[in-house]
């Protein structure tokens, strides 16, 4: 890959990253909420009860963020946490009746982008699309876990 190419696909990344983000807080605002909350209540509401600690896994954050955007869940009424009784440093997450009357909304959000963003492909673009995000996405986290930062 030259040079020219590999410096496109990080200001690619970005971009995409970037607008994503956008996108997500301008469909959740009128909610009260980020788009940065969004993935915490959809996960909540997934899983149903779960460790504290499965988020860091699940989104690839490190502790302090994921125990700062639980707090302010907590506090807006969208989850609640109880220490785990097996192990008390451990907290088990919770989702309220205000996480499930909006976790349809949410999904939909996301639904929608991804339909914009993929609407020009075709069905097989579209799964080699997938195909090679997850590979690129897999290299990522394994770049992060094998290496001392």
């Amino acid at each position: 890959m030259n040079q020219s190419c590999q410096s496109e696909v990080i200001k690619m990344v970005s971009t995409l990253q970037r607008k994503t983000q956008m996108y997500l807080n301008e469909q959740t605002r009128h909610l009260g909420l980020t788009g940065s909350q969004a993935p915490f209540i959809l996960i909540t509401c997934e899983n149903g009860e779960m460790i504290q600690n499965k988020f860091c896994e699940l989104l690839e954050m490190d502790k302090s963020t994921v125990a700062k955007m639980l707090s302010k869940l907590e506090a807006e009424g969208y989850i609640t946490r109880k220490p785990d009784t097996a192990d008390s440093r451990a907290m088990i997450v919770y989702p309220t009746r205000k996480s499930y009357d909006i976790c349809a909304a949410l999904e939909g959000f996301g639904n929608n982008w991804v339909n914009y963003l993929t609407s020009d492909m075709s069905d097989i673009e579209f799964a080699a699309f997938f195909s090679m995000l997850e590979k690129i996405s897999d290299k990522a986290v394994d770049f992060f876990s094998d290496a001392p930062i």
